[in-house]
């Protein structure tokens, strides 16, 4: 299996596509894995896509102490070198755009492009009571019961009307053989909340592509708003009638933007 050692764990990572086509990482969001960009897959242009399990996620390893958002940035930077070598597109999904913000700030060198989808440049106290809460209900309900109060959370009435089946949904969430470990989950919650980029954005200098749903519970517009005007050479793209799980829903649509932005045409830029 890929895997690469990085601060003493090791982070699994899946390759797709033509190792000459150009290098795009795929990081997914809070509990999430290499399998969140499963539907999105299929509709991307030929990149050498890798797509990473951050830590304590999927197939990574699981972490012994508390870590924060920049820890979880150098797993990827440690990947992207060792792995690729060259300066990659680097797409992050919710927390994983908060990885992909760290990552670039850190490390520019390795960032040839940056789309963040449905993310955060700081945390707020809605926010940090909505991770608290879930966090509890995660520890608390049953497996079945917790993604049945997760879905309408993540969908709009739109997508409950036609995008997504919810009953197949909770099956399919709940018999997930590698869900997180609660302890997991509960460690990159904390380092998910602590995250602060907004007086840092300007220092991103790559081109960026900004993805968000106008009907996001999780990260509503108004942070959209605020990393388009932090970021010095960014664009935004909105997704009407869409909520957090656009990944799921408007997957075409979130491939379709990623090839425009960071496909063969732009390579070199």
């Amino acid at each position: 299996m890929p895997y690469c050692n990085a601060d003493g764990l090791r982070i699994y990572y899946r390759q797709r596509g033509p190792v000459s086509g150009p290098p795009l990482v795929l990081i997914p969001g809070l509990g999430g894995s290499h399998t969140a960009w499963n539907a999105v897959l299929p509709h991307l242009a030929p990149f050498r896509t890798l797509a990473a399990d951050p830590r304590d996620a999927g197939r990574s390893h699981r972490s012994p102490v508390q870590y924060a958002i920049a820890d979880m940035a150098e797993d990827i930077a440690h990947v992207i070198e060792t792995h690729i070598g060259t300066p990659a597109a680097i797409a992050g999904f919710s927390m994983g755009g908060a990885i992909a913000q760290e990552l670039a700030l850190r490390h520019p060198a390795l960032v040839r492009r940056l789309i963040l989808i449905a993310t955060y440049d700081a945390g707020d106290p809605r926010g940090d009571w909505i991770f608290q809460q879930f966090a509890m209900l995660r520890r608390t309900l049953p497996r079945t019961q917790y993604y049945r109060v997760l879905l309408p959370w993540l969908y709009t009435h739109e997508e409950f009307a036609g995008a997504i089946n919810p009953q197949a949904l909770v099956r399919r969430f709940a018999a997930d053989s590698r869900r997180q470990p609660q302890d997991a989950y509960e460690r990159q919650a904390r380092a998910t909340v602590r995250f602060h980029s907004r007086d840092r954005l300007g220092r991103i200098a790559c081109p960026t592509l900004l993805i968000f749903g106008d009907g996001d519970l999780f990260t509503p517009l108004r942070f959209a708003r605020s990393l388009k005007n932090g970021i010095p050479h960014s664009r935004l793209k909105v997704l009407r009638c869409t909520g957090h799980g656009l990944l799921l829903t408007r997957a075409r649509d979130v491939a379709a933007a990623i090839n425009s932005f960071a496909g063969t045409q732009h390579a070199g830029r």
